[in-house]
C-alpha cells in the first residue's frame, strides 16, 4: 500500500482507510488489539464489524472464537508482546492484521526468512534503491562500553562509503541525542539527513513526504520497529542478520577444540588465491596478548605508564602506523624525542624477540605455494612492511606474492581491506582467505564474500581445550609472559593435541620456573655454600638455575648436582636399628624378609640367613654385624663423595621433588654437610612440622596422585642410585623403566630446556614471580593427557602406580 504525501496524520489515514482495507472480512469475530487509535475504530466502525476488543493494554491473550485479530499498536519498546501474540496467532491458525491492512502473519515470515548478506550482496540490492534509511541504534554504530560512546559499525561505514560513491541518499534514524554527538565528527551528512523516532509513527511519515515518489529501503535490527513499521509506509525493509561460527570446520574427538587440517588442505586446492593472515596464524607473539609487547617495554624500560597509553592509542587510532603513533604518544606522555626513540627500538626488539613461526600453519603457507597457488598475507597491523618482512625471513616464511597491510591501505580488514583482496578474483577467481580472529578473519572475510577458514589461535586453544581456569589466575606481567610462551609453545599445532608438548610447555616448564623463581627468592641474602639439586628430580633444574643466576643480580649461592637417592641415603643409617625401621618399607615385603633384606640392606645372598618365621627385629639382629660393617662402608663412600665434591663442612641448601624430607635426615646423622630443604611438594604422609624445610607448594595445594603423575616427566632419564662406592663414585640400579618411557621423558625435557631457555633469554626480568596458584592449576592439567601414571620406588625396587 501507499501512503499518500498529502497525508497529515497516522490517525486520518487510518481511518480514512479502514473500511476500504477491512470491507471483506464483515461478518467475522474481530479481535482489537488496544492501542492509541482503539476508540476511533471502535466510535466509527463498531456497527460495521463483530469486533472483540483486548483492553488490556499489557495482555498477550488472543481472545476465543476469534477470526481474525488487528493490531491497534504494535510499535512500541515491547517486541516481545508482538512476538507472544504471533505465536499464539500461529496456533490457532488465525490471522493477523495491522491497522493499515498489512497482513502481520506473512509479513513476519517474509522477515524471518530474510538471510545473512555479504557486503557484495547488500551492494547488490542497495543499488535497486533510491533512499536508504537506517536505524543508529546496532546498525549503523554500536554502543562501546569501555569508551562509553557510540562508535560506527565498520561494516556500515563501508557500505555507507560505497553508498555515497553511488549518489544514493541515506538518511539516519536516531534514537538519541548522545548518538549524533559521538557518530557526527565520524559520519558525514548525517545530521543533515537526521530523523528522529518522534510520535506513533516513528518518524516513517516524515520520511515519505521527505522523498515522494522515491523507493525506499529501511534498514534496523528490531523486528517491529525495524521490519514491519516501514511496511505501513509503503517502504521496503531489511532486518540485519549477524553471521554465526556455524560450519566452521573443527575437530572435535575426544572432547578436543582444533582445526580440521583435512579440511583446510581440501580448500586450498578448490581455491586460485589463497590469504593467509600473519600475526597468530602463520607466526605467534610468545605472550599471553598482543598488548604484553607494551607491558615488557614499560618493564624494560622503566617508563612508567608506557603501557596503557600506547595500548589506548592503538585501540582508538588503528589507522595510525607505528610512527605516527608515537608522534600521538609524545604529544599525550610529554615524551621528548630521545625518550620517544628509545622507546620505540625497545618496543620494536621486544617484538622481533618474542616472534616465532607456527609451524604447522608455515606448512600450509608452503604447501599452498607448491600447489601453484597465488598467496598473499593479510594483517591488521601498524608495523611497517620492511620490519614484517624481516620478521617473516627469519620465521621461513618467503616467496609470497603480495603484503597487505591495514595501516598502508588506511583501513583495517572489516573497514575495507577485504576489498582490495577483491581485486585478485579477476575471471572468477576463488579467494580464501585463512585467520585466527573469528571476527576479523572469519566473519569479516565472509561478509565481503571471500571464502574463510577459521584456524583458532594458542591461546583460544587453551581456552577451548581445559585450560580456561588457568587463565582465569593470571595476572601480572611476569604471569602472562610466562603463560604466554607455555600455551603459543603447546597449542603451536592448531589440527591436534601433542601430549609431550603440552606436558613439556604448559606443566613440567612454568613448575621449573616458578620453583626456581620461588628458591631464589627464599635463597637471597642467606649464608649457602652451594645449592644442592638432588638426583634425578634436580637434573633439568641444574641448567635453568645457573642460567637464571648469571641474569638474577643479587648473590646466589652456585648450583651442583647431587647424586642421592632414599636408598642410597638409608645404606649409611641402617646400623641403627630405630632408624632402619623407621625408614624401611618392610611391610611391602610381608613374608619375604629375606628379599627386603637383600634389596635394602645391600646383603649378598650367600650371606643371608635361612628366615624361619622371625620377625624383622629378630631378623635384623641375626644379620647386624653384617649391617653394621656395610653401613660403615657405605657412609665412608659417601663422605669422600662429600669431599671430592668440596661440600664437606659446607651449608647447603638441598632440592628434592615431592619428599617428607627422608634423605635429607638419614644424610644428616654421618655426613659432614649442612642441608636445608626446599622442596616442590608436599607428600600427603609428610609431617606438618619438618624441622629445616621449606616447601614451594603448601598444604594448601596438596594433590599427591598429582604431584606423582608429573615427577615422572620432572625425573631424569638416569637410573636410580643404588648406593656410593668405596671410591666416592655413585653405583646406578637397573633401570625399570621401559625405552619407551625413557625416550617420552627424553623428548620432553628437550621441549622443557628449549622453552626454559626461550624464557631466559627474551623475556626474563630478575623482577618475575609467577603466581603459585596458577603453576598449581597448570600442574593439574598433567591430568588432562596420556601419560604414565608410576614412579619408581628406589626403596622397595618396585614400579608404582600413582
Amino acid at each position: 500500500m501507499c501512503v499518500s504525501s498529502e497525508a497529515v496524520t497516522e490517525r486520518d489515514y487510518i481511518l480514512r482507510h479502514f473500511e476500504e482495507n477491512f470491507s471483506s472480512r464483515k461478518g467475522q469475530r474481530i479481535a482489537l488489539y488496544p492501542g492509541m487509535y482503539l476508540e476511533d475504530i471502535l466510535r466509527c466502525f463498531d456497527s460495521l464489524y463483530q469486533f472483540r476488543p483486548v483492553l488490556d493494554w499489557e495482555s498477550t491473550e488472543v481472545p476465543d472464537d476469534t477470526d481474525l485479530l488487528i493490531l491497534a499498536a504494535y510499535r512500541g519498546d515491547k517486541e516481545q508482546d508482538y512476538v507472544r501474540i504471533h505465536e499464539a496467532c500461529e496456533k490457532r491458525n488465525i490471522p493477523i492484521f495491522d491497522l493499515f491492512g498489512v497482513d502481520q502473519t506473512a509479513l513476519h515470515h517474509e522477515l524471518e526468512a530474510q538471510t545473512y548478506l555479504t557486503i557484495a550482496q547488500w551492494k547488490a540490492l542497495l543499488s535497486g534503491y533510491d533512499v536508504i534509511s537506517a536505524s543508529i541504534s546496532w546498525t549503523v554504530a554500536d554502543y562501546n562500553r569501555i569508551q562509553k560512546r557510540w562508535v560506527p559499525r565498520p561494516r556500515f561505514m563501508v557500505l555507507y562509503r560505497w553508498m555515497l560513491n553511488q549518489g544514493k541518499t541515506v538518511v539516519f534514524f536516531r534514537e538519541e541525542e548522545e548518538q549524533v554527538q559521538d557518530l557526527e565528527p565520524e559520519i558525514p551528512q548525517l545530521t543533515a539527513n537526521l530523523f528522529e523516532r518522534t510520535g506513533k509513527d516513528r518518524g516513517y511519515l516524515k520520511l515519505k513526504e521527505a522523498y515522494p515518489g522515491k523507493k525506499i529501503l529501511h534498514v534496523g535490527l528490531r523486528m517491529v520497529r525495524d521490519g514491519v513499521a516501514p511496511r505501513d509506509y509503503g517502504f521496503d525493509s531489511r532486518i540485519i542478520r549477524y553471521f554465526s561460527l556455524n560450519g566452521v570446520p573443527v575437530s572435535k574427538t575426544n572432547e578436543h577444540f582444533y582445526a580440521d587440517r583435512e579440511a583446510l588442505l581440501r580448500e586450498i586446492d578448490r581455491h586460485e588465491v589463497i590469504s593467509f593472515d600473519i600475526f597468530d596464524t602463520l607466526v605467534k607473539r610468545t605472550l599471553l596478548h598482543p598488548r604484553d609487547v607494551f607491558a615488557v617495554t614499560e618493564e624494560r624500560t622503566g617508563t612508567e605508564g608506557f603501557a596503557v597509553n600506547r595500548y589506548e592509542i592503538q585501540t582508538t587510532c588503528p589507522h595510525l602506523d607505528l610512527d605516527e603513533i608515537y608522534r600521538v604518544l609524545q604529544a599525550r606522555c610529554g615524551y621528548d624525542d630521545d625518550t620517544a626513540a628509545a622507546l620505540k627500538e625497545t618496543e620494536l626488539s621486544v617484538e622481533s624477540s618474542v616472534i616465532l613461526p607456527r609451524r604447522a600453519m608455515a606448512e600450509m603457507f608452503d604447501y599452498a605455494k607448491a600447489r601453484g597457488k597465488k598467496v598473499v598475507l593479510t594483517s591488521d597491523m601498524y608495523l611497517e612492511s620492511g620490519f614484517i618482512e624481516a620478521l617473516l625471513e627469519r620465521c621461513g616464511i618467503t616467496g609470497y606474492d603480495a603484503l597487505y597491510l591495514s595501516c598502508r591501505y588506511r583501513m583495517l580488514k572489516h573497514e575495507g581491506l577485504y576489498e582490495e583482496l577483491l581485486k585478485l578474483a579477476e575471471s572468477g577467481k576463488k579467494i580464501l582467505h585463512i585467520g585466527d580472529n573469528y571476527y576479523s578473519d572469519y566473519l569479516s572475510a565472509r561478509e565481503f564474500g571471500l571464502d574463510a577458514f577459521y584456524i583458532p589461535d594458542c591461546r583460544t586453544l587453551a581456552e577451548r581445550n581445559g585450560y580456561d581456569a588457568v587463565l582465569k589466575l593470571c595476572g601480572t606481567t611476569a604471569d602472562r609472559k610466562m603463560l604466554g610462551l607455555s600455551m603459543a609453545a603447546g597449542f603451536d599445532d592448531p589440527f591436534g593435541p601433542d601430549d609431550d608438548r603440552l606436558i613439556a610447555d604448559l606443566v613440567v616448564s612454568p613448575l621449573v620456573l616458578g620453583y626456581l623463581q620461588w628458591a631464589c627468592g627464599e635463597l637471597t641474602g642467606k649464608a649457602y655454600d652451594y645449592f644442592l639439586f638432588s638426583s634425578r628430580d634436580g637434573r633439568i633444574l641444574t641448567e635453568a638455575y645457573d642460567r637464571l643466576r648469571e641474569k638474577y643480580g643479587r648473590p646466589l649461592p652456585p648450583g651442583r648436582y647431587f647424586y642421592t637417592s632414599r636408598h642410597a641415603a638409608f645404606l649409611t643409617i641402617m646400623d641403627d636399628i630405630d632408624l632402619a625401621f623407621n625408614y624401611a618399607n618392610l611391610s611391602s615385603f610381608e613374608g619375604k624378609l629375606p628379599d627386603a633384606f637383600r634389596q635394602m640392606f645391600g646383603i649378598p645372598q650367600d650371606r643371608l640367613c635361612a628366615w624361619n618365621g622371625e620377625t624383622a627385629a629378630e631378623y635384623y639382629a641375626l644379620h647386624e654385624p653384617i649391617i653394621r660393617e656395610a653401613a660403615e662402608r657405605f657412609r665412608n663412600g659417601y663422605r669422600k663423595y662429600v669431599r671430592q665434591e668440596g661440600l664437606e663442612g659446607k651449608n647447603c641448601a638441598f632440592m628434592d621433588y615431592v619428599s617428607e624430607g627422608s634423605s635429607q635426615s638419614m644424610l644428616a646423622h654421618h655426613i659432614t654437610c649442612l642441608l636445608d630443604g626446599f622442596y616442590v611438594g608436599i607428600p600427603e604422609y609428610a609431617s606438618r612440622y619438618a624441622p629445616n624445610i621449606r616447601y614451594y607448594f603448601d598444604w594448601n595445594m596438596l594433590d599427591y596422585g598429582t604431584e606423582m603423575k608429573t615427577e615422572v616427566y620432572f625425573t631424569s632419564q638416569d637410573a636410580a642410585v643404588d648406593y656410593i662406592g668405596e671410591d666416592g663414585t655413585p653405583v646406578f640400579a637397573e633401570e625399570k623403566r621401559s625405552r619407551k618411557t625413557l625416550e617420552r621423558i627424553a623428548r620432553i625435557h628437550g621441549l622443557v630446556r628449549e622453552c626454559l631457555f626461550f624464557y631466559l633469554e627474551n623475556l626474563y626480568s630478575p623482577d618475575d614471580m609467577f603466581g603459585r596458584e596458577m603453576v598449581y592449576e597448570l600442574c593439574k592439567t598433567v591430568n588432562l593427557y596420556n601419560v604414565e601414571n608410576y614412579y619408581f620406588d628406589d626403596m622397595s625396587g618396585q614400579e608404582i602406580t600413582a
